[in-house]
């Protein structure tokens, strides 16, 4: 690696060519002391190399590390290596920003006697429930190295403003305050669901737990400007002939998301929250909700169906979008041309692969893991060009 810039004695921005020469922000002890640009770095005195994916400027994510204080980064660089998060979390120098920063000032504010208040610990366990166990996580290993130092342990609360940066860090907004507005918005969008259909909803549930999965990527594609086009006016008709209840639900929600963020909602975008609605709806068997026969879904409960052979292919979905608008289009309409009756499954969950209403009900999104399966066992092949197919960027076709 080639010396770029030096910030400090402990973080310089280098080229490395075991990355194609691109740009890296290097931090360790001493990596900037007495060196000068184009000189060839130190690899004994580097601790950690961060390759910026975010689309942020290196050089001013490598100003804000270096104005930390190396033993936090230290501190946290260790507890994050050890905390067992996402690869995309992990090697992310803009969240060892933001966890570093926020750390030194609760061990500030520990040293002192001072404590703050979290109002939001009930919503982000809810909400987060992921983000929220790895925080405590985080909050669990820092106070096992400061009680190792001597100093005082960091209070549980702690944990609430900990996830809340994972959060913020995993859609890479760079807005803390976005994500805190978010946070209050999914709290209020459920409980219009909950009076809605007069149920109480659990985000335990795999279907609630989609559907705040789809809310926290919806609200990116709004503060993105970016929302889904209405490309597949006939999916939102059949939705809304499927289930006027949940698609009436779904209206509310847009005018209320209107009323928050300032940005009516596409056609498109209704439609998906419909979708979700309806899954959550159904398994709280509340009134005027959709239901899928067991006949409609293959009767996956059936004893005699379960001893019957089945031929599967399991497949990742590569779409950003998941398995929804044109994915689910064109994967439906492949799925008819074969002639075979094929199921796909999520998470024990069953749809006829035929049916594109079915499919986007699923729910599948990028990274998820679903099942193809049929009985005849002639469909192996089919099956298997189905999988290919979902493991391509579909959107992008």
């Amino acid at each position: 690696m080639e010396v770029l810039r030096v910030f400090n004695n402990n973080v310089i921005l280098a080229k490395d060519a075991s990355r194609g020469g691109g740009e890296v922000i290097v931090t360790g002890r001493g990596v900037g002391f007495q060196v000068k640009a184009g000189a060839a770095v130190d690899p004994a005195k580097v601790a950690r190399v961060f390759v910026p994916s975010d689309g942020r400027d290196s050089d001013h994510v490598a100003e804000l590390l270096a104005d930390i204080p190396l033993e936090n980064i230290t501190l946290m660089t260790d507890v994050i290596a050890a905390a067992d998060l996402p690869s995309s979390l992990a090697g992310s120098a803009t969240l060892l920003i933001a966890l570093a920063d926020h750390i030194g000032f609760a061990m500030r504010r520990a040293h002192e006697g001072l404590a703050i208040e979290y109002p939001l610990r009930s919503e982000v366990s809810s909400l987060y429930s992921e983000e929220f166990a790895q925080a405590q996580r985080i909050l669990g290993l820092v106070n096992t190295n400061l009680a190792r130092l001597g100093r005082p342990a960091l209070p549980e609360g702690e944990a609430v403003a900990l996830a809340l940066h994972l959060v913020n860090a995993g859609f890479a907004t760079g807005d803390l305050s976005f994500t805190y507005r978010m946070t209050g918005v999914l709290q209020q969008l459920i409980k219009v669901i909950e009076e809605f259909y007069n149920v109480s909803v659990s985000s335990d549930t795999v279907s609630v737990g989609r559907f705040i999965t789809h809310l926290r990527y919806l609200f990116v594609r709004i503060h993105q400007h970016n929302q889904l086009t209405d490309e597949h006016s006939a999916v939102g008709a059949a939705i809304r002939d499927a289930d006027p209840q949940a698609y009436r639900c779904a209206g509310m929600l847009a005018s209320l998301i209107e009323l928050r963020l300032d940005q009516a909602l596409t056609s498109d975008e209704i439609a998906y929250l419909a979708l979700h609605i309806s899954r959550i709806a159904h398994s709280a068997r509340a009134p005027g909700s959709w239901t899928t026969t067991s006949d409609e879904l293959g009767d996956a409960d059936n004893p005699s169906r379960k001893e019957t052979p089945m031929i599967t292919r399991t497949a990742t979905i590569a779409s950003a979008v998941g398995l929804h608008a044109r994915p689910a289009a064109l994967f439906t309409a492949a799925v008819e041309e074969t002639g075979f009756d094929i199921t796909i499954s999520l998470d024990g969950e069953e749809a006829d692969a035929s049916s594109i209403l079915e499919v986007m009900t699923l729910g599948a999104g990028q990274g998820d893991v679903v099942t193809l399966a049929s009985e005849d066992e002639a469909a192996g092949g089919a099956l298997a060009d189905l999988a290919a197919m979902l493991e391509r960027d579909l959107d992008a076709e």
